[in-house]
């Protein structure tokens, strides 16, 4: 699983997704965008995390790490 989110969403807070993401452990990788609002992929025009999702909705290619963009 790939889990993209905003570090300063007012929805959802960044708290939720990190814990998500120590829940699934190695099975999922973190991208954190610097943004705010709600909403991560396609949204910001952050192309970095745009980019990594993609990659992953398109053919299951996930970071090696967490990503910080």
């Amino acid at each position: 699983m790939s889990r993209p989110a905003n570090k300063r969403d007012p929805a959802t807070p960044i708290e939720g997704a990190l814990a998500m993401r120590k829940a699934l452990g190695n099975r999922a990788r973190m991208i954190t965008a610097n943004e705010g609002g709600h909403g991560a992929y396609l949204l910001t025009g952050n192309a970095c995390l745009d980019d990594l999702t993609t990659r992953f909705l398109t053919d299951g290619t996930k970071p090696a790490d967490d990503v910080r963009c």
